[in-house]
């Protein structure tokens, strides 16, 4: 009882701030807040890749994935790319270890870029990071209540025993309803497609970040949350539908 209120409170306490930060702080602020959580994101992910791989340092890594979101964000997509594949072999040359830079590739490309699209999503319309906020949360909600009640078949066992068919059911459902009634009330156009390509696409967000824990045999990538464990825990499924967001209107704006 005493854990699910500490999960409780700290996860209102962190909607509240993202919503308010969302709405208020001017773009450039917001990005570097983005790149913040890059950096922690990053710590996090190599903190786990270390268990695995020689020569990682989560740190260095953390501090690095900070400056490399901002280069993202307020300078160039390709230069980001490129510091990212120079410092990876920089530190993967010293141990001479092909799977090391293999492992500081996939890192900086799951931390920065899926957690910087979040600050992508907020300079095309802020309304749209509220509308993935309803999508997601929603989805996370029905999907525990749902799978809760009635959720007998198992998901993905291997990666989290706990999800089940019908859970992940209702969660989809949850993050259609949600998501296209907030896109509605806020009048984002264009939001409903993106929603429920998110609805599914979110379920994997959840599994990929416990595939990485499984194969390090970590139950959390941190516990700077209470009850939550880590930054990464906690948005794992956000930054899959973030993505998921940036693509849509990246290829609505072009095509």
């Amino acid at each position: 009882m005493k854990d699910l209120l500490v999960r409780t409170v700290s996860g209102v306490v962190l909607a509240v701030t993202a919503v308010l930060g969302v709405l208020y702080l001017p773009v450039w602020m917001f990005k570097l807040l983005v790149a913040v959580l890059s950096g922690v994101g990053s710590w996090e992910v190599f903190s786990l890749l270390s268990k695995r791989f020689n020569g990682i340092k989560p740190i260095l890594s953390g501090m690095t994935g900070f400056f490399l979101s901002a280069v993202l964000l307020f300078f160039n997509l390709y230069l980001a790319i490129f510091l990212i594949f120079l410092f990876s072999f920089y530190i993967s040359h010293r141990v001479y270890r092909i799977d090391t830079l293999a492992a500081y590739i996939f890192g900086f490309s799951y931390a920065v870029f899926f957690i910087s699209s979040i600050a992508i999503l907020h300079e095309y319309n802020r309304f749209l990071v509220l509308v993935l906020f309803a999508t997601v949360w929603a989805g996370d909600t029905m999907a525990y209540f749902v799978g809760k009640m009635v959720g007998k078949h198992k998901f993905a066992p291997r990666l989290s025993p706990k999800k089940t068919w019908e859970g992940a059911l209702g969660g989809i459902a949850g993050s259609v309803v949600l998501g296209g009634v907030v896109a509605y009330y806020l009048e984002v156009k264009d939001a409903f497609i993106p929603v429920v390509l998110s609805a599914f696409l979110i379920q994997i967000g959840d599994l990929f970040e416990s595939f990485i824990k499984r194969q390090v045999g970590q139950k959390d990538s941190s516990n700077l949350i209470p009850g939550h464990g880590g930054v990464l825990d906690r948005i794992d499924a956000l930054i899959f539908g973030a993505v998921v967001f940036v693509i849509y209107y990246q290829l609505s704006n072009t095509l």
